[in-house]
């Protein structure tokens, strides 16, 4: 899996809680799923994050702990402020997890978008599309593998 940590994570309300503090949350982001019933779930053993994050597990239970407290200084008053809720013995709700999720869609789409314009903007002008010219030169000259590596990397298949 993979997360986009946002600067707001760094400069809100766990300003001054520690670096174990923004690992956790880090992990959360990195590992959380999306779940049509509680937005984003994220499984946390403190025996694994220790292990992993290099820590003393009753600092990572100190560290979960202090992330499903309410906080009254948050910016998210969702949840009182709280970042994660225990839903089971080691699984969470992160918060804002589906909040945040919703804004790299939407920047996804923006950079997708942008490309089709691009391209229908040279199409329309009867310029060669990005790696066209070499695609062409590499099937004129017989070099399958290059053709096949430009379209790859042009023309990517859909996810």
């Amino acid at each position: 899996m993979y997360g986009k940590h946002f600067a707001s994570m760094y400069s809100g309300s766990m300003v001054g809680s520690g670096a174990l503090v923004f690992a956790v949350m880090g992990y959360c982001v990195a590992n959380g799923v999306p779940d049509k019933v509680v937005g984003t779930q994220v499984e946390l053993n403190p025996t694994l994050l220790a292990t992993v994050l290099g820590e003393k597990e009753e600092d990572v239970i100190k560290t979960i702990e202090f992330l499903c407290a309410p906080d009254a200084k948050s910016r998210s008053k969702d949840k009182e402020g709280r970042r994660l809720v225990r839903l089971g013995q080691f699984d969470y709700q992160v918060v804002n997890g589906a909040k945040y999720r919703a804004i790299r869609d939407q920047e996804a789409r923006r950079d997708s978008n942008r490309i089709n314009k691009a391209l229908n903007r040279a199409r329309k002008r009867g310029l060669p599309l990005a790696g066209e010219t070499a695609y062409i030169a590499a099937l004129e000259s017989g070099n399958d593998f290059e053709a096949q590596r430009l379209l790859d990397k042009y023309l990517p298949e859909p996810k």
